[in-house]
């Protein structure tokens, strides 16, 4: 779709979406405009996953990828968004939006929506000293979509002009239905328009929601992707058939696993890391119940490849088509 002016970014599953992944797709099914990364949670040692890091660095990117950051302390998310800048990452995003409770209960992730005045100074100090260029990725709330009122004024006095909403509760996690409506009240509020997150699943659900909300250019997609690699091209409009669409597979989970085993000491997860796809991946053919089984069924590399050609000869879901 040579005139699709909207920005589809790929949006972060923590042990899945990683430049392994996020390269892989970009050169088989492609149709993501940028990416934001998994988080990386620092601790108060100061001590970092090397790995994690790793995985945002510029020359390990095909995808423009912004850095994602965990915290609620403004020391903490300064001492990655330096290193980020080191790395050549562009953009860092503060993670506000995290919905698990072992995180939202220490204040972080979705947590921090309920302490107004925390995330006043935590935002007020990043927009002032922050190195790189800075967004934001939200709830609705944690506990009601009240919540998200409070923060809005706080990001139009800021001018925080990058940020993203997830349109769920915190406490939903990732269950129940997305409140459009809820989402939709906050954009007269809002001086600069949001990106928005929050199942869109099918070609059908972004054109809905294009429909619900037509001052909306940008989307972030993650679930969705996992479950189809084909969607964000077919958002923009391209097309596949059931033998092509098995082709570019292929080629992706070929990439993958080629990325996953040339990693120091690769083989002693290699099947963990990959059955994490899967959980996904099966979606994409008719009998999914069965091809998760037989991955999970693998208890090494060679019945790992074993399962993977036999599930290759199963027919593709029209679903995805």
């Amino acid at each position: 779709m040579s005139n699709f002016d909207h920005h589809l970014i790929l949006a972060p599953i923590r042990g899945v979406t990683n430049y392994i992944y996020r390269n892989a797709l970009n050169a088989t099914f492609a149709g993501a405009d940028s990416a934001l990364a998994p988080y990386i949670v620092p601790v108060a040692s100061g001590e970092l996953n090397q790995r994690q890091l790793a995985d945002v660095e510029f020359s390990k990117n095909a995808l423009e990828t912004t850095g994602q950051v965990l915290t609620k302390e403004v020391d903490q998310f300064m001492q990655v968004a330096h290193i980020f800048k080191d790395l050549g990452v562009k953009k860092v995003n503060l993670n506000m939006g995290c919905p698990y409770p072992m995180v939202a209960n220490r204040t972080k992730g979705s947590g921090l929506l309920l302490h107004p005045e925390r995330v006043e100074k935590l935002l007020t100090t990043i927009k002032n000293k922050c190195p790189l260029e800075f967004s934001v990725k939200i709830r609705l709330g944690r506990e009601d979509s009240s919540e998200i009122k409070k923060i809005i004024p706080i990001i139009n006095d800021l001018e925080i002009n990058d940020f993203t909403i997830h349109a769920r509760l915190g406490k939903q996690i990732y269950k129940g239905e997305v409140d459009v409506d809820s989402f939709a009240d906050c954009l007269p509020l809002l001086n600069t328009i949001p990106c928005y997150n929050g199942d869109i699943k099918t070609v059908a659900d972004y054109k809905r929601m294009r429909e619900t909300l037509p001052s909306i250019s940008r989307w972030m997609i993650g679930r969705g992707v996992l479950s189809n690699p084909a969607l964000l091209a077919q958002i923009k409009g391209q097309t596949f058939t059931k033998e092509t669409y098995k082709s570019k597979l292929f080629e992706m989970h070929k990439l993958i696993t080629e990325g996953y085993l040339e990693l120091d000491n690769a083989k002693s997860d290699f099947l963990a890391k990959m059955r994490g796809h899967w959980i996904y991946l099966r979606d994409v053919f008719e009998d999914d119940h069965k091809v998760y089984k037989k991955i999970k069924k693998a208890r090494s590399i060679e019945h790992y490849n074993d399962a993977v050609e036999w599930i290759f000869e199963q027919d593709i879901a029209d679903r995805v088509i």
